[in-house]
């Protein structure tokens, strides 16, 4: 087995990185040290580059990303639009949150983190309203072990592609936002939709039906949304883009997903 030796250096933005330098053979063939003039990483699992931070640092980034969405319009707003509709029958029965696709705390691409860090703050901030105590479930084929801990660490749930999609029931609340239109397929075929969905706005895929395939999913999506009131999630700079909330106005309402 190869041994490592490690050595901390500090970047361009003030983070240390715990970099693993190996000795001999036996370096994963799934983690290797990036050497690539595009993109910043100190390893890449599949492709995608990641830097190797401890968790005190990802902690100290988060925070700075919680802070400025916090302290932003959007967030104010989006705590008023809760708060509205907090007692209606839509979000009273709210049973668990399960958020899909939020990406890596750990993406080489400061961008990314950046709309991660937003994102998961925005959830914190849902969270708060509707009830600290309800169960969060996670999923992003991208995490790190490292992503892992620290969302673990929130008294969430971490599961793997596609567990979560098991905990999706009629009084779910999903948190999917920017997701590829598999993600949106695959809630939209279970046999009841979620109370509230907060994803990207449906009508967008319609610009893709250019095949019998892409038109049949474009309808089964505009089925799953039809009883909801569409509200825009309130922006900050692009982490939101074409993002809606959709809250159901009858908690038991079924739609047909036959094709």
């Amino acid at each position: 087995m190869a041994t490592m030796k490690r050595k901390q250096v500090v970047d361009t933005e003030g983070w240390t990185h715990v970099v693993r330098k190996p000795r001999g053979t036996g370096y994963s063939k799934d983690r290797r040290v990036v050497r690539s003039n595009t993109h910043a990483g100190d390893f890449e699992i599949n492709g995608v580059p990641y830097l190797d931070r401890t968790l005190e640092n990802l902690h100290q980034e988060f925070c700075h990303w919680k802070k400025e969405w916090e302290e932003s319009s959007a967030c104010e707003k989006l705590q008023i639009l809760l708060l509205k509709r907090k007692g209606s029958c839509g979000m009273k029965k709210v049973s668990n949150i399960v958020v899909l696709g939020l990406g890596s705390l750990l993406s080489a691409r400061r961008d990314a983190r950046r709309s991660s860090g937003t994102q998961l703050a925005a959830v914190q901030t849902i969270l708060e309203i509707l009830g600290p105590e309800i169960p969060v479930v996670v999923q992003d084929p991208q995490y790190t072990e490292t992503d892992e801990t620290f969302l673990s660490t929130r008294g969430w749930r971490v599961v793997k592609d596609p567990q979560a999609f098991d905990f999706v029931c009629e009084s779910s609340l999903v948190f999917a936002v920017h997701c590829y239109i598999e993600i949106y397929k695959s809630i939209a075929s279970r046999n009841k939709a979620p109370a509230v969905i907060i994803g990207t706005k449906m009508d967008n895929f319609k610009r893709m039906e250019n095949s019998l395939d892409m038109i049949e999913t474009a309808l089964l999506l505009d089925n799953m949304v039809e009883e909801c009131e569409a509200i825009d999630f309130p922006q900050i700079r692009y982490d939101f883009s074409d993002t809606k909330i959709y809250w159901r106005k009858k908690l038991n309402s079924t739609y047909s997903n036959d094709k």
